[in-house]
C-alpha cells in the first residue's frame, strides 16, 4: 500500500507542473460555461424579435435549455460526447500519454522501476491518478455550473430547476465508463510504444472498427443470402452480427453523456419520432441502448483491456 500511495503522491506531483492539465480545465471550465451564457444572451435577443414570435419560439424556454445553470450543467456532459473525436476521448488519450508514454520519450521506466520495482503499484498508481483528473475535470464542470449559471440569471430569464440529481448520477456514471476508456487509451500508447501513434488509434480505431462493419452492412447486408454472406448464415451469427452495434465501444461509452439528448430536444420542442427534426443526432438519439446494458458492455471492456495491459505492463521489458 505505501509503494501505491508514492507513486500517486509522484504522479501528482508531476501532473501539477503540466500544462495540458490547466488546457482541459480551461476548456471545460472557462471558455465552454461561458460560450454558452453569450450565446443564450444572443439567442434570447435574437428569438424575442417579432420575426420569431411569429414563428411561435419561447424564447425563456430556448436559453433555460442551455444557459441556465441547469442547462449549463447538462451541456457541458453532453457536448463533449457529440464531437468529433470527442473531449472525453481526447482528455483520456492526454493523461495517459502523459502517465504512461512520457516515461518512454524521456528514457525514464528504468529509473522509475528501479526507484519502485513493483510493476503492479506502478501501473496502478499511475491509472487511479489519472481517474482522479478526469474526474477532477468532470467535478469541476457539475459544480461551476451553479456559478456561471447563477452569474446568468442576473441578465437572462433563468432559473435554477432541473432534476440536479438524475445529472450528477449521469456524470458519475460517465466517469466510471472513464475505466475502459482509460484502460483503452493506456494499452493502444502502451502496445505502440509511440506517444503520436497511441493517440491517433485512440482516437480512430474503434471508429474504424465500426466504420468497416457499417460499410459491410450497408452494402453487403445479412440478407438475403447471397455468396458473401453465407458463410455467417451457415454458422447462424446472422442475428449477432445484426446486433453487434448495441456492443460497439462509442455507443456505450457516450451513453450516459448523450441521455439527455432527447430531453433537450423534446423541451426545445422537437419531435423525438421525426429524423428531419433530429437531423445529425439521429443516429445518436436512436441508438436505443439503455444504460443498464451500457454499463454491462463497458464493465466487460474494462476488464479485457485492463487485463490485456496488465499482462502486457508486467511481462514486457522497458527501455
Amino acid at each position: 500500500m505505501s509503494a501505491l500511495i508514492n507513486v500517486m503522491r509522484a504522479e501528482l506531483f508531476k501532473s501539477a507542473k503540466k500544462k495540458r492539465t490547466y488546457i482541459m480545465a480551461t476548456l471545460l471550465w472557462v471558455i465552454l460555461p461561458i460560450i454558452a451564457l453569450i450565446v443564450g444572451k444572443i439567442a434570447y435577443v435574437t428569438l424575442n424579435t417579432n420575426f420569431a414570435g411569429n414563428n411561435g419560439v419561447d424564447a425563456q424556454t430556448v436559453v433555460q435549455a442551455f444557459a441556465s445553470p441547469f442547462g449549463i450543467a447538462r451541456l457541458s456532459l453532453v457536448l463533449p460526447s457529440i464531437i468529433s473525436p470527442s473531449f472525453y476521448i481526447i482528455v483520456l488519450a492526454l493523461l495517459a500519454a502523459l502517465f504512461i508514454g512520457e516515461e518512454r520519450n524521456q528514457n525514464m521506466w528504468k529509473t522509475t522501476l528501479v526507484a519502485q520495482p513493483n510493476r503492479f503499484s506502478v501501473l496502478l498508481g499511475k491509472f487511479l491518478v489519472a481517474m482522479i483528473l478526469f474526474g477532477i475535470l468532470m467535478l469541476g464542470s457539475y459544480l461551476l455550473s451553479f456559478v456561471y449559471g447563477g452569474i446568468g440569471t442576473l441578465f437572462l430569464p433563468t432559473d435554477f430547476s432541473g432534476d440536479w440529481l438524475y445529472l450528477a448520477k449521469l456524470y458519475l456514471l460517465q466517469w466510471l465508463f472513464g475505466v475502459a476508456g482509460m484502460s483503452f487509451a493506456f494499452l493502444m500508447i502502451w502496445w505502440f510504444k509511440n506517444i503520436s501513434l497511441g493517440i491517433i488509434s485512440i482516437f480512430f480505431l474503434p471508429a474504424l472498427l465500426e466504420g468497416i462493419y457499417t460499410v459491410y452492412a450497408t452494402v453487403v447486408g445479412f440478407k438475403p443470402v447471397n455468396q458473401l454472406n453465407i458463410f455467417f448464415q451457415g454458422l447462424k451469427l446472422r442475428t449477432t452480427l445484426e446486433n453487434l452495434p448495441k456492443y460497439f465501444f462509442s455507443k456505450n461509452f457516450y451513453a450516459p453523456a448523450r441521455d439527455p439528448l432527447s430531453n433537450v430536444i423534446t423541451e426545445l420542442g422537437g419531435n423525438l419520432s421525426n429524423n428531419s427534426d433530429l437531423g445529425p443526432l439521429a443516429n445518436i438519439i436512436g441508438a436505443n441502448i439503455t444504460l443498464t446494458h451500457s454499463a454491462k458492455v463497458m464493465a466487460v471492456y474494462a476488464l479485457v483491456f485492463g487485463l490485456i495491459m496488465l499482462w502486457s505492463f508486467r511481462r514486457r521489458d522497458v527501455s
